[in-house]
């Protein structure tokens, strides 16, 4: 968090309340502590989604379906079409569950397995990308995922900031060096890619935003 818990929780009030689904989700996901986005993020893939027209949109990491589900609705204003990967068998029963109750399973096809190996099996190009899964493959995903983006298509990857400690001097337990480092060095590659036009947000937990430029 990178403002006081008040504001964060003052600045979700004025999204408003959220429809008793994502309400339930919300709560569930507090309950088990299943790592899913903020509503601020949510309510943000969603703008980003309608705002760019993303015909084609492609998640890494469904968890419960939280996430999907925004990105759904926002592509069901588009036409478009939400593909989500995650490893996870029984998170991922439970996200298709979310998404039918939604009424969006004509919206999504959730695919189970390590995204990893998936994204080398896709040779359709996405206009938008969120990235919400393991921290310590973000490097990876950079490099598998470029050759599916379209030309001035999103990348959004969540997370980057991890707490704050990704900023150089932060303190923290050693435990999380690797995946502090990672995602420092993610960043940074990210940045100094000539193909992407980047920019990161200090909200949720930090959110970085690339367009995809050039042929």
């Amino acid at each position: 968090m990178f403002y006081p818990f008040e504001m964060e929780r003052y600045l979700e009030s004025l999204l408003g309340e959220r429809d008793p689904l994502l309400s339930e989700m919300e709560e569930q996901a507090l309950k088990e502590t299943i790592p899913v986005v903020t509503p601020m993020v949510g309510n943000f893939l969603n703008l980003l989604v309608q705002t760019s027209n993303a015909q084609a949109v492609l998640e890494i990491g469904t968890a419960i379906g939280y996430s999907t589900i925004w990105l759904a609705r926002a592509a069901q204003e588009t036409g478009g079409h939400v593909t989500t990967i995650d490893m996870n068998k029984d998170r991922l029963a439970r996200a298709r569950e979310y998404i039918e109750r939604a009424q969006l399973s004509d919206q999504v096809t959730a695919l189970e397995g390590d995204a990893r190996k998936i994204l080398t099996t896709l040779d359709s190009s996405f206009d938008f990308v969120f990235i919400d899964a393991a921290k310590g493959e973000y490097l990876e995903y950079l490099s598998l995922i470029y050759p599916l983006i379209a030309p001035g298509g999103l990348l959004v990857v969540d997370n980057v900031l991890f707490r704050g400690w990704v900023v150089p001097g932060s303190t923290f337990a050693p435990k999380y060096d690797r995946m502090v480092g990672g995602l420092r060095q993610f960043l940074e590659d990210l940045a100094r890619n000539s193909s992407f036009s980047t920019t990161v947000l200090p909200f949720g937990d930090g959110v970085s935003i690339s367009r995809r430029i050039g042929l």
